[in-house]
């Protein structure tokens, strides 16, 4: 019995600020989705407590990622997820 192989998952490149990320491309898109309501803020402890400073919007850049355009550290390509984690989805 022949088995097919796994369908790669779609990648897309996450940019917020200036970091990028790598991640299945429907996980991006709702992070970008909860993102575009969030404004960066900067912590200080005064006294009693923690005060927040509102700054700016963060800039959020979602990209499509093609399964050749992605190298992982030691070279290797993408693994493919095993038996366990796809029936965990």
């Amino acid at each position: 019995m022949s088995r097919s192989s796994a369908k790669p998952t779609p990648m897309a490149c996450l940019t917020i600020g200036y970091r990028d990320y790598l991640m299945p491309s429907d996980k991006a898109m709702k992070v970008a989705e909860l993102m575009q309501h969030a404004i960066e803020c900067e912590s200080n402890f005064e006294g009693t407590g923690y005060v927040y400073t509102a700054k700016d919007q963060p800039s959020i850049e979602f990209s499509l990622v093609r399964p050749n355009q992605v190298r992982m550290p030691q070279g290797e390509p993408m693994p493919v997820p095993t038996a366990r984690q796809r029936l965990l989805r």
